[in-house]
């Protein structure tokens, strides 16, 4: 949901290094102004010192707050265990609530609070998954904008209209949402892998539920989830900004103390069972096919997570993994290749790679990368692998402690799963690692047997792929121009 904006020196920076390698000076002396990528990645760049503060409410509301002030604004992230897992025996009851929380409160219907929220400078974003209903909210911290927006914001939660009259057209809105989602490649993927993972639990279902759930949920049972599951105990809140301790103190005991407490604690959800089918195909009319495939895991806070969101990242992870360097480097064959390593339903983990080609070399490029996807599982990354995974991470935790949404989104994290207090703590993890201590950890969690794929795409004709042309490990990244490090702002 989090949108960056590039800052103007930063801009300006990679506009110099673009006019150094066009125009038609010498090459000793282009090289005077520009580095290598080994030369930048050399120097030593230290993240933000920022202090993380935590503690949770009377009323159970686990709350993370980080101060910064370089702005005079703050971000807030509220979510509750309220995702689609919920929905029980309704699929699409999550949804509905959810969006029914969004149609007003009593006095105000859902365009004045649009109006009240920009009347106060104030962004309001809301997203639901299978786990979490999640509401963000930028504002000023002045206080004759911070307290009315979180006046308004404590009432969303805990006092919606959910009335009769917005039950109809919210649920009308959620099935056309359903219809939109046969058109979308990517999601229909992702559900598609979900489903043949887990084929009889709510993450087999869509997040919007089903036509059919969707037709059977009343109002008595929105009221019902909301009272159950957007409770005090059920809430994370995490905070990043110019506010005092005292500041966020307060507007956390203000939202946790507003909050429905039902006397039910939430009833975790058991172990998936996986399916027998390990492919499938999806027909969709359009140029290309997406491509994923996906394995169950291990757990966020595991101990052995970390070496193995390092072997997604290796995979298929940046422009110089090992899929992306056979993929699009050496054939050409695809513009990115996206891993992840994430919590999933039942105390598990799922290991992704998602990709999309051209729809006449679908079913080459799935054998080759399934090839390549059991190649590493059996031989492992390679140290100059690693190393380059290191250094990028390394690069990638400074950027992401730059801004108030790249902090809060580490911050969440954190919160969400329950790991140590420190911004840097999977990057340092990532640090100490070994190539063999990557290769115990696949050993120990994953197989070759057990990836399952699906392809949302056209029928076509199919054709071989290209032959690979050499291109070492780093060469993609070191080909580019690099900025001299006084053009880096600051």
């Amino acid at each position: 949901m989090s949108r960056s904006s590039r800052r103007t020196g930063l801009v300006l920076m990679w506009l110099s290094a673009a006019a150094a390698c066009a125009d038609g000076q010498p090459e000793q002396a282009r090289k005077s102004r520009l580095q290598s990528l080994s030369e930048v990645q050399a120097l030593e760049i230290k993240p933000r010192a920022l202090q993380i503060r935590g503690w949770k409410t009377l009323t159970g509301t686990k709350v993370l707050f980080v101060r910064t002030s370089d702005l005079p604004m703050f971000d807030i992230h509220v979510s509750f265990a309220a995702g689609s897992a919920r929905d029980g025996s309704l699929p699409g009851l999550a949804a509905t609530t959810f969006s029914m929380l969004n149609e007003g409160i009593p006095g105000k219907d859902l365009s004045a609070i649009v109006e009240t929220f920009d009347g106060l400078g104030a962004q309001w974003e809301m997203d639901i998954d299978h786990d979490r209903a999640v509401f963000s909210l930028r504002s000023l911290s002045d206080p004759a904008k911070r307290l009315p927006a979180m006046d308004l914001l404590t009432r969303i939660f805990s006092e919606p209209s959910l009335s009769a009259q917005r039950l109809p057209p919210v649920k009308d809105e959620l099935r056309a949402a359903l219809i939109a989602e046969q058109g979308d490649a990517a999601g229909l993927a992702s559900q598609s892998i979900k489903a043949l993972l887990a084929p009889d639990s709510p993450y087999s279902l869509p997040v919007y539920g089903t036509h059919w759930g969707l037709n059977a949920v009343t109002r008595a049972a929105v009221e019902d989830f909301h009272r159950r599951y957007y409770a005090a105990r059920h809430a994370q809140i995490t905070l990043v900004g110019d506010l005092t301790l005292d500041q966020a103190q307060a507007i956390s005991l203000q939202i946790s103390n507003a909050l429905p407490k039902p006397p039910d604690a939430l009833v975790s959800s058991a172990m998936a069972t996986p399916g027998n089918v390990q492919s499938s195909h999806l027909e969709l009319n359009q140029l290309q096919t997406h491509i994923a495939f996906a394995q169950i895991s291990v757990p966020r806070r595991h101990a052995d997570h970390t070496a193995l969101y390092a072997a997604s990242q290796i995979l298929a992870g940046g422009s110089n993994s090992r899929l992306m360097n056979e993929l699009r480097h050496k054939r050409g064959q695809v513009y990115d290749v996206y891993g992840a390593s994430v919590n999933w339903t039942g105390g598990a983990g799922l290991l992704t790679v998602t990709l999309q080609t051209g729809s006449s070399m679908s079913d080459s490029t799935v054998a080759l990368v399934r090839s390549m996807l059991n190649d590493f599982l059996r031989q492992g990354p390679t140290a100059p692998e690693l190393e380059h995974l290191k250094r990028r991470l390394a690069n990638r935790n400074v950027l992401t402690s730059a801004s108030n949404r790249h902090i809060l989104a580490r911050l969440v994290e954190i919160n969400r799963y329950d790991l140590p207090l420190d911004l840097d703590y999977t990057m340092q993890q990532v640090q100490k690692l070994t190539v063999d201590d990557i290769k115990l950890a696949m050993n120990r969690h994953l197989s070759v047997d057990r990836w399952v794929s699906v392809t949302v795409g056209p029928s076509v004709e199919q054709q071989p792929l290209p032959g690979p042309e050499v291109a070492p490990i780093g060469q993609a990244e070191e080909d580019m121009c690099r900025a001299d490090p006084g053009f880096v702002a600051s």
